[in-house]
Formats: C-alpha cells, sequence, structure tokens
C-alpha cells in the first residue's frame, strides 16, 4: 500500500500511473479498441457497500481474481471508510449502492511483474461479465482548465502528448501565455461583492469540489462567533473518515503535494484553481454561501477514489439536512472544473455518474466543464451532459455541461472541447478572480534601488500578493455558469422549501433561464 502521512488521510507520495495505449491495451476481442486514458496502475474501484447484498460478493471477487494470480486488499483510506461506516451500525443505508471502494491489486506468485489494472480487469469481464459491471478503473483526475497538455510528469511521465493539445497544434497553447489568457497578476480596485448581498431568507449554496480556498480579503476566516450565513461566508470543509467536518482555523492542503518545487521555487500550475473558482462565484452571486470541499493538489491531480469519496460525504450531508429540514446545510449547486477521458463507451453507468444521478434526484444542479484539450473524445463527467426535458418537479435534473468563450462573448475558445451536447458556452478566457497571496520564482525584469524604502520595478510575472490574477480556462466557464444559476435560485419564492421536489423544480427553471442566454 502506498506511504501514509500522519494524519492518515495524505499518501505521501502519488501511487504509479499508466496510460492506456489503445494499439498495445488488452481487448476481449478484436474491434473492442480502447481509447486513451490515465489510470492507477494497481487499483481497481468496486461499486456497492462490501458488507450490504447489493454489492458484489467479495468471495466471488477474491475467487475471480485469484485464478487470475491475482490477490487484493482494501487502500488504507477505503479501509478506513469502511470501518467508519461500519460503527454506525446501520442494517441499510440508501446510500450504499453508490458506495466506491479502492482496492489496490498485488500478484500472488513473487517475483512476478505487479499487475496492470486494465488488463486484470478486462480478464474479469471475460469470466464473470456480471461480477465485472461493478468493477472499473481507478482514473486520475484532472482540472477542466488550466493544465495545458494533459498529465504532468509527477504521476509517472505521462507528458501532455497522450491527451492534450500543445501549443504546436495551431496555437491552442497560446491560451496558457501571459498575455494571451495565461495565468498573470492583475489590480483590481472592485471590493467584496458581498458588501451588496441581497437580504434573502435563505442562502443558496454552492459547493466547490477542487483544490482548497485560500485565505484573502474576500474570504477571511471566520471567528468562532461568526455565522456561515452571514453575507460572503465561506465554508471551508475537509473529508474525514466518509463526513463532512469544518476545516477549522488551520488552513490545511489537500493533498499536500508540492507547493514549491525545491530545485527552482516555482510554484505548482494548478495552485490557486480553487480560490479563483471560488471568487468568480462570489462575483456572480454575492449571496451565495461558498462551501469548498479540498480534494485535488497544487498539482492540479487527485485520485478518482479521493474524489468519489469526497462526493459521498457532500451527498450524505445534503441528504441528511433536507430529511431534517435543516435549511443552512443543503447544497444548491455543486461545481465541477474536473474529470477524466474514458476509455469507453461504459462512462454512463460509471461510479462517478452514478453518485452525480443520486445529486439530481435530491435537487442539486451538477455543473461541469467541458475541458480544454479542443477534442470530442469522452471527459466525464461533462460528457454526461443532456438538455432538460421539462420543468416539472418529479423529471430528471440533468448534468449541465459548459465550454468557454473567448472575451468577445461571440467566438468559442479554440481550446474547448466540443461534444454531442454542451448545455451552455460562458467566458472562459482572460477572467479576472481572486487568488491567494502567493510569490513565485519570476523575477522583475528591471528592478533599481535607489535608498528609498519602495524599489522601482518592472511587473514581477508571477507575485499575487495584490490577491488577484486573470486566467483561462473551462475550469472558470463553470463557475461562472454554476453562479449565474446561484443567482436564478436565489430569487425563486420558495426558497425555503429544501425538499428534494422543490428544489428539482428550482434548479430545473433556473438552468432553462441559464441556457435561454446561450450565445446564438
Amino acid at each position: 500500500m502506498s506511504e501514509v502521512s500522519s494524519d492518515d488521510r495524505v499518501p505521501a507520495r502519488r501511487p504509479a500511473v499508466r496510460v492506456l495505449d489503445p494499439a498495445t491495451a488488452t481487448r476481449r476481442s478484436p474491434g473492442d479498441v480502447p481509447l486513451t486514458t490515465a489510470y492507477l496502475v494497481d487499483r481497481l474501484l468496486v461499486a456497492g457497500y462490501p458488507e450490504s447484498t447489493r454489492a458484489p460478493s467479495l468471495t466471488d471477487l477474491s475467487t475471480e481474481l485469484e485464478k487470475l494470480g491475482v490477490a487484493f486488499s482494501y487502500t488504507t483510506k477505503s479501509a478506513r471508510r469502511i470501518e467508519q461506516r461500519r460503527s454506525r451500525r446501520l442494517e441499510l443505508d440508501p446510500l450504499d449502492d453508490i458506495w466506491v471502494s479502492s482496492i489496490e491489486l498485488v500478484a500472488s506468485d513473487h517475483p512476478t511483474p505487479p499487475p496492470d489494472a486494465w488488463h486484470v480487469l478486462q480478464r474479469l469481464r471475460a469470466s464473470n461479465s456480471e461480477l465485472a459491471a461493478r468493477v472499473s478503473l481507478e482514473h486520475v483526475i484532472q482540472p477542466a482548465g488550466g493544465n495545458w497538455g494533459g498529465v504532468s510528469g509527477n504521476w509517472g511521465g505521462v507528458s501532455g502528448n497522450w491527451g492534450g493539445v500543445s501549443g504546436n497544434w495551431g496555437g491552442v497553447g497560446d491560451y496558457g501565455r501571459p498575455g494571451f489568457g495565461g495565468r498573470m497578476p492583475v489590480s483590481v480596485a472592485m471590493p467584496d461583492p458581498a458588501l451588496r448581498a441581497r437580504d434573502i431568507v435563505r442562502r443558496p449554496v454552492v459547493a466547490i469540489v477542487d483544490t482548497g480556498v485560500a485565505d484573502h480579503p474576500w474570504f477571511p476566516r471566520p471567528g468562532k462567533s461568526a455565522k456561515a450565513t452571514a453575507p460572503g461566508a465561506i465554508l471551508r470543509m475537509v473529508v474525514r473518515d466518509g463526513g463532512l467536518e469544518p476545516q477549522g482555523a488551520t488552513p490545511e492542503v489537500f493533498p499536500a503535494f508540492g507547493e514549491v518545487d525545491p530545485l527552482t521555487g516555482d510554484r505548482q500550475s494548478l495552485e490557486g484553481h480553487g480560490t479563483f473558482i471560488a471568487g468568480l462565484i462570489r462575483q456572480g452571486c454575492p449571496e451565495a454561501v461558498i462551501m469548498s470541499v479540498p480534494v485535488m493538489g497544487n498539482d492540479g491531480l487527485a485520485e478518482e477514489g479521493d474524489i468519489l469519496a469526497a462526493l459521498n460525504a457532500l451527498l450524505r450531508r445534503h441528504v441528511d439536512a433536507q430529511e431534517g429540514e435543516r435549511l443552512d446545510e443543503v447544497v444548491d449547486v455543486l461545481s465541477l472544473s474536473m474529470g477524466y477521458y474514458a476509455e469507453g463507451e461504459d462512462y454512463e453507468t460509471s461510479p462517478i455518474a452514478g453518485i452525480l444521478g443520486r445529486f439530481a434526484e435530491h435537487g442539486v444542479l451538477v455543473v461541469a466543464g467541458v475541458g480544454n484539450d479542443a477534442t470530442s473524445a469522452p471527459f466525464v463527467p461533462a460528457c454526461l451532459a443532456e438538455p432538460p426535458t421539462s420543468d416539472d418537479a418529479s423529471s430528471r435534473l440533468p448534468i449541465a455541461s459548459v465550454g468557454a468563450l473567448n472575451p468577445d462573448g461571440r467566438s468559442i475558445a479554440l481550446f474547448s472541447n466540443a461534444f454531442k451536447y454542451v448545455t451552455a458556452l460562458r467566458p472562459g478566457v482572460a477572467l479576472v478572480s481572486t487568488m491567494p497571496a502567493i510569490d513565485g520564482a519570476g523575477q522583475p525584469s528591471v528592478a533599481v534601488t535607489n535608498g528609498h524604502s519602495l524599489s522601482r520595478t518592472t511587473m514581477d510575472p508571477d507575485c499575487y500578493l495584490g490577491g488577484f490574477g486573470v486566467w483561462s480556462g473551462t475550469s472558470f466557464a463553470t463557475p461562472t455558469l454554476a453562479a449565474e444559476a446561484a443567482a436564478e435560485i436565489a430569487a425563486a419564492p420558495d426558497l425555503a422549501d429544501v425538499s428534494a421536489d422543490a428544489m428539482r423544480g428550482r434548479a430545473t427553471k433556473a438552468l432553462e433561464a441559464c441556457i435561454r442566454r446561450n450565445p446564438s
């Protein structure tokens, strides 16, 4: 198992990753050619709480894998979640069917090469298709913006060539350069929009599952007496033992991987991603309470199992709040600026599709970015989007996918992915928002000291001590739509009704209002 840090939540190093090569990958039939994806080489995900009668039998799974010369054990994090669930002594939990455990594969005999999860999964599908239907790869999750060129080398040398579009392809990479929409500092004179927030019966909650939200004048850490429902409030939550808890007064980074390169002093490429997203939501809907659930490192990568565990904890908190009519704890909009490229057409039955479908049933509008690689390859979960069918509260609330517009508001950003159905296009290039107060290794090109207290310099290209920056990506078009939808929800007359039917109806009407504003 992977080494675990002292708090038993964060792995001290990344697990091994492999990129699925369609030319050499194991196939069940000659025509069954997979698409490219990145996955944890020795992990599989198993759907269903293992002690539930609706889950696949672990004995059967162990028997089938033993035939393939493979044994398995739960990862440390999954084992802790199972123990926490067991401690609740619930005979039947309505969310047990979307429970997902991560298992680690090992060879039964040694010395042999370690098992490859894709090869094992394909053989399992051939030997027991019914059992294999509840088993899937554990994918590498990447952001839907800001990480130009796919999965970085921190995960085993996977370059941008596997799935990303580099700057050599007709200028797509230009968006990543400062002055062309790339991340850079900017000065902002605008006060915190929360100062003009309307007084409403209930503040809609927008959840961000991403990197954490840093301390900022717009997002201070509240004192012990501060109310979470006050204008401008931000809830910093953390996943512990299968549940969500307030993060507390001490800032935490999850996972705590490489904020600064020890050799060059450079900041990680996605540091500030969640903070930037939070600022866009604040600008678009100052009445909203922002809930931050950090699951992604500053390198912009995460394990699918961690994302699913966070979503499960968030959904449980929401459902419990609905049943207890705790108005301040429900979630109205879930903003997801992340995903993975699926290896096949079965992504509609993937674990993340199952849990997001349950969010929809309980009235949470899920908004997901389409990705930045100028491709039509299925980027999950955004590719799950479908048109709203009606404004009937009993209808299924669809996932909303968001592509990026250029600053002119009339043209689609060249990097923005395209699917059969993209719900909305929103500004996603050269946006201005909040950034952590950080300073990278870059220096001003000219600096003059003349004995005065302030030196004279050109602009430092990566100094964000002013708290604001410019950035581009569908990651940021996504919260722009999420905030727009939250503002529509905030104006609804029945906002105090948090039943699933009422929330579905409000979210459907909000989404349809947003779609009507799409550029023609």
